[in-house]
């Protein structure tokens, strides 16, 4: 059996004789920098350590050094050993019925534990001498393999072995419940770059290891504050008012959620901890080629928690990643600053005519993407645009804003991919004038009515409109995304507008027009048909040894019209009336680039 090396103190497990020390220490008034120090452990080790010491309760305790000073003066009897039980026994059997509604018999746990054991020996070829084996079994790990999905299970095992011919049983339970994880490496310039294997990995790693927290308030809290199952993050107020408590009571129980999260030994917990921590270099100096701490995080918060406040991202990030409070703030800070300095800096190179030679290339090679529909009718008058979103939420701190020379105006924005896509049309000279987020188009999606506001509406020098949807092209496949670009389609095929989804390099045509394995696509096919519902894990084990990357799923969930939510990820066949919303006539694509310069507009788009 492969086991890890044994680790330091600080990340050994307490023993009785320590709990009892640490108690005496709380008597004696020392702090918990003292106590850390007494103990040879972190200050967030020894918090989590008193934590356990306070019975759970509907209040969120902050600080429970001070509550069990308190108590223990008090009530000198106070039994902690008995309450920091009663919370390990609760926390453990709450992880473990997450995988399960009901508790299986001793029998057939037993039994589960068995096939955990008999699954290892066969992908390593190692058999296990009696002793080892009672050694195995009893081991907590082995008991939340054996929760896991057989198919997902041996598939991970079968991966983790042919990757490194080593079979971590904590690797191995990464790799179930995050497919990727494991082999995640720091790598700086695949963030830079935005990789969308690698981002997709880190997202999935964050909605997994809130998932893993084993409080549902929690999970509830952190997800609505995060963004995740396809809702936009939400602010204090509005989590507030669905959950019937005030402001105050949801920052408390964020502050603790997080706390929580930040001292989790749950294995997506621990990874996202490990991965944060040397992609920000939050507790060493980065090379000095490299990007600050700061800087770092400023991305990340922007890969990771997109619709997340950078205010509110950045120190939740830094806090995962080691930093204290104190520090997290503080870094928070200076990203704030540097924010401001890139947009300087982004205003001053739009004086250099090497940028307008760039973004003239650019904006041909893209128009070249745009689907055209119907008629062609001009674009609004620009007198008539304005933003419909931009008063609502500016307050917020939600939207960065840049200063357009082209426009002479302010230009709110939502993502630094945004801000690309805004730069490209305030330099290309092909584009008269643009207006952010100008239309307001209803659409239906997951049985309720929406409202969906395109990111630019731009107009041509030559009298054209084209409706701008600015995202990531990895997203473009997600089922929201879909139901918004259907109803933008039928909205631009009404007045003979253009339409094109893009990060400002790549379009929604790369994913239609991208070549995948056709055996990928039988077998995803027979599992979807088979099973009606795929996460993560499970298409990866469907896909066994097949090539898979993220842009090929995309493509294949865009031509197959499966329907695909994220964190968590939800794989599902297409509906049983699966249509484009759009009317009979087919979209006319143009293959000419659009003209540099004015001109009178064409009586109807060419092939």
């Amino acid at each position: 059996m492969q086991d890890e090396a044994p680790g330091s103190r600080r990340g050994r497990a307490w023993s009785e004789q320590e709990e009892a020390q640490l108690v005496e220490g709380v008597r004696e008034g020392l702090a918990l920098s003292e106590l850390a120090e007494r103990h040879g452990r972190t200050a967030g080790g020894v918090h989590a350590r008193l934590d356990q010491f306070v019975p759970q309760s509907g209040s969120a305790v902050d600080d429970p050094l001070e509550w069990l000073r308190a108590r223990l003066a008090a009530e000198p009897g106070y039994a902690w050993q008995d309450v920091g039980a009663v919370r390990r026994r609760r926390e453990r059997r709450a992880r473990h019925s997450k995988d399960s509604s009901t508790e299986p018999s001793a029998a057939a746990a037993a039994g589960m534990t068995a096939e955990v054991l008999a699954d290892w020996e066969h992908v390593t070829g190692h058999v296990l001498r009696p002793e080892r084996r009672e050694v195995f079994l009893a081991r907590q790990v082995v008991h939340d393999l054996a929760a896991k999905a057989v198919s997902v299970r041996r598939t991970a095992a079968r991966r983790l072995w042919h990757d490194g011919e080593t079979l971590l049983l904590d690797h191995w339970l990464l790799e179930c419940v995050c497919p990727g994880a494991v082999r995640m490496t720091a790598d700086w310039p695949l963030i830079a770059e935005r990789d969308a294997d690698t981002v997709l990995v880190l997202r999935e790693l964050v909605a997994v290891a809130v998932g893993e927290m084993p409080a549902e308030r929690d999970q509830e809290v952190l997800s609505c504050r995060l963004g995740l199952h396809d809702r936009p993050a939400q602010t204090l107020e509005q989590v507030a008012e669905a959950l019937g408590i005030s402001r105050e009571r949801v920052r408390q129980l964020q502050t603790r959620a997080i706390r929580r999260l930040a001292n989790s030994d749950a294995p997506a917990s621990r990874k996202l901890r490990q991965v944060l921590a040397e992609l920000s270099c939050v507790e060493r100096v980065p090379s000095e080629a490299g990007p600050s701490a700061a800087e770092r995080l400023l991305d990340l918060s922007d890969v990771l928690l997109s619709s997340v406040a950078p205010r509110q991202a950045i120190p939740l990030l830094a806090r995962l990643a080691g930093a204290d409070k104190v520090r997290a703030d503080n870094l928070a800070a200076e990203a704030s600053t540097i924010r401001i300095l890139r947009h300087e800096t982004a205003r001053r190179e739009a004086a250099r005519q090497g940028r307008i030679e760039r973004a003239t290339r650019r904006w041909a090679a893209l128009a070249d993407e745009v689907d055209w529909f119907g008629d062609p009718e001009p674009a609004p008058p620009r007198a008539e645009l304005e933003a419909l979103r931009e008063e609502e939420n500016v307050g917020r701190g939600r939207f960065g804003v840049w200063h357009c020379p082209k426009l002479d105006r302010d230009v709110s924005y939502e993502s630094e991919t945004e801000l690309r896509v805004i730069q490209l049309l305030s330099f290309a000279p092909q584009i008269a004038y643009y207006q952010e987020q100008p239309l307001a188009i209803s659409y239906q999606f997951a049985g309720q009515q929406r409202t969906y506001y395109p990111d630019l509406l731009a107009a041509t020098v030559d009298g054209r409109c084209i409706l701008i949807e600015v995202k990531p092209v990895y997203e473009m496949a997600m089922a929201v995304n879909v139901a918004k670009y259907r109803a933008a389609v039928e909205f631009c095929w009404n007045r003979g507008w253009g339409l094109v989804a893009t990060d400002g390099n790549r379009t929604r045509r790369l994913l239609e027009q991208r070549t995948v394995d056709p055996r990928l696509e039988t077998t995803l096919a027979a599992a979807l048909e088979a099973q009606g519902e795929l996460s993560w894990p499970q298409v990866r084990a469907a896909a066994g040894s097949l090539p898979l990357d993220t842009l090929g799923l995309c493509s294949l969930i865009l031509k197959r019209g499966w329907t695909w939510h994220s964190r968590p990820y939800r794989l599902r066949p297409a509906p049983p009336e699966n249509s484009l919303g759009t009317p009979s006539e087919p979209i006319v694509h143009t293959p000419d680039r659009l003209p540099a310069e004015t001109g009178p507009a064409p009586a109807a788009p060419s092939r």
